[in-house]
């Protein structure tokens, strides 16, 4: 193997990247069409099997020694890198391109709760419209910032259960 774990995790981080910032454009503009929330269902399953492919494949160029926490600290690397390059592409179509996104969701969000009887008087919507009127929403780098730490938390979590997968199938 010509890479360590870190280099090969942060090479795979741009595959991993693109990806995610599909998962994230699409889940954008998937409030507006039911195929299009389908697609970001189905690529959000479909991210532990890219994790997978990717433990796989360093495993296989490793000549099958790679252990567990090589395979966990690759997918971690992997997906701690592709989340900081969603998360700058994210945080560019907040701020610039879509910069009523965050207000446009919430009011949405009332919207759909006023719909419901069982939710229309309870203290989560009076909540939410308290939040909108004192300009308490999070802000684009906030958003973007919480979406980094829990993407890479659950894609630390996923490339454990794949690595585990990987080395169990060697």
């Amino acid at each position: 193997m010509d890479k360590n774990v870190y280099a090969q995790g942060a090479e795979n981080g741009v595959m991993v990247g693109v990806y995610l910032t599909v998962v994230s454009m699409l889940s954008f503009y998937g409030t507006a069409s039911g195929v299009l929330s389908l697609l970001v269902l189905a690529m959000l399953l479909g991210f532990p099997v890219l994790l997978y492919v990717i433990e796989r494949r360093y495993q296989r160029a490793c000549g099958g020694c790679a252990d567990v926490p090589a395979l966990w600290l690759l997918g971690l690397v992997s997906t701690l890198c592709g989340s900081l390059i969603c998360g700058l592409v994210d945080y560019a179509w907040l701020q610039w391109v879509s910069p009523g996104f965050i207000l446009d969701q919430a009011n949405a969000a009332i919207e759909a709760y006023e719909q419901l009887p069982e939710v229309r008087d309870t203290e989560l919507l009076s909540s939410l419209q308290r939040a909108i009127d004192m300009g308490m929403l999070p802000t684009p780098i906030e958003f973007v910032v919480n979406m980094i730490l829990f993407t890479t938390f659950m894609g630390s979590l996923l490339s454990l259960m794949a690595a585990f997968v990987v080395n169990w199938r060697k």
